[in-house]
Formats: C-alpha cells, sequence, structure tokens
C-alpha cells in the first residue's frame, strides 16, 4: 500500500468514525480489483443481510 492510500484511509477513519471501516473495505477493493472488486464486496455485504444477489447482477 502506498503513501497515497495510507493517506487516504487515515482521512477516511478521521472523517468517517464508525462508518470508516465500511468505506476502507469498498476502497480497497475498488483500488486491487477495479468495478468487479467493488460489486463482490456488495454482493457479499447484502447475502451477510440476508438478501440473495445472483453473481451477474449489479
Amino acid at each position: 500500500m502506498g503513501e497515497l492510500d495510507e493517506l487516504i484511509i487515515k482521512f477516511l477513519r478521521e472523517e468517517l468514525g464508525d462508518d470508516a471501516e465500511l468505506a476502507v473495505r469498498l476502497y480497497l477493493a475498488y483500488k486491487e480489483g477495479g468495478r468487479r472488486g467493488l460489486l463482490k464486496v456488495i454482493n457479499e455485504l447484502l447475502r451477510n443481510a440476508g438478501i440473495e444477489v445472483g453473481e451477474g447482477e449489479g
């Protein structure tokens, strides 16, 4: 992880407080996997909430 990433994560944690971990997780997913990485995390969160989402949806 680069210096810019560390600054972005620090900013998110300072500004968002309790919501920061979700924001950091989404940021890293997008950085690592682009749109597909982001959709993968969102689908996982929805499944954990009891909402079934097909792999091709989103």
